[in-house]
């Protein structure tokens, strides 16, 4: 009896935390490559930043000459910065650099190569790409993006 009730409540508590991780995160605001609002309010973000929630951030690229060649990215704000009371930037922890082999369907990290990237809330995002060897920039530029901006329940 005692191993049905513990096999029962391991079920309840194993499913109970799976549902709370499937929901920890809210959508609070989405942007256009524009900066246009597409769903939420601009003012409940920089609310959420300014109240220290944990922020993690959504944004997608694809192949203009065929969609199904596409790539979606989330990652956790580590540094967030309000410009002028309206804009939001959040930037990631580098990472690896890497590259989407589409046909087939694999990604290739770039050895020595560093991503940085600080998405903005009004679409003007900054990537850079950095030799971790020499130091050297090898590409640095804005690049218009929507990003989805979610806070942690």
């Amino acid at each position: 009896m005692k191993k049905i009730l513990a096999a029962i409540l391991f079920l309840l508590l194993s499913s109970y935390s799976f549902s709370q991780n499937k929901s920890d995160w809210k959508l609070i605001y989405h942007n256009d490559k524009d900066g246009k609002t597409i769903d939420g309010k601009i003012d409940d973000l920089i609310e959420a930043v300014r109240l220290g929630e944990e922020i993690r951030i959504y944004w997608s690229a694809q192949r203009k000459s065929d969609a199904t060649k596409k790539v979606e990215h989330f990652a956790d704000a580590k540094f967030l910065t309000i410009l002028s009371d309206t804009i939001v930037f959040a930037q990631i922890d580098p990472i690896i650099g890497q590259t989407p082999k589409y046909d087939e369907q694999t990604i290739e990290l770039k050895e020595n190569l560093e991503w940085s990237f600080i998405a903005a809330s009004n679409g003007k995002s900054d990537t850079m790409m950095r030799n971790v060897v020499t130091g050297e920039i090898l590409g640095h530029g804005l690049t218009a993006l929507a990003t989805k901006w979610y806070i942690k329940k």
